[in-house]
């Protein structure tokens, strides 16, 4: 007979299976699923660091056991909603604004710059 305890692992490992990539070495030292919800407000991931913004998401998803929330340019909307469904989880676009980001880096060619952004929510699947 499965105690709720063990049907309640098999369900978190099946989930984690279904997520595949969510389930790497990702370098967080803490388990999966240990925080009921993530906020998060990854860099955008352009120029030096393309892609990295899906990391910070991915690495968010899998550290939470019910919601991601997640600012990213909206123009990456498209694509991310795909990339969370891919993992087996939900989003959902629950803000858009604008972000004035200043000249902080070498690579900044003008004084400042407003970047439309998502606040995005993801429903993390068990």
């Amino acid at each position: 007979e499965i105690s709720k305890s063990d049907a309640a692992s098999s369900a978190r490992l099946e989930t984690a299976k279904q997520m595949g990539s969510l389930v790497s070495n990702d370098g967080i030292p803490f388990q999966t699923n240990c925080v009921d919800t993530v906020l998060t407000n990854p860099p955008f991931g352009t120029k030096h660091n393309a892609g990295i913004d899906v990391t910070f998401l991915r690495t968010a998803c899998r550290l939470a056991r019910k919601k991601v929330y997640s600012f990213h340019k909206s123009s990456t909307r498209d694509f991310l909603v795909k990339k969370v469904r891919e993992w087996g989880c939900e989003a959902e676009v629950v803000a858009q604004m604008r972000f004035d980001i200043p000249n902080m880096y070498k690579f900044h060619k003008m004084k400042s710059v407003d970047v439309d952004v998502d606040l995005i929510c993801v429903s993390v699947n068990q």
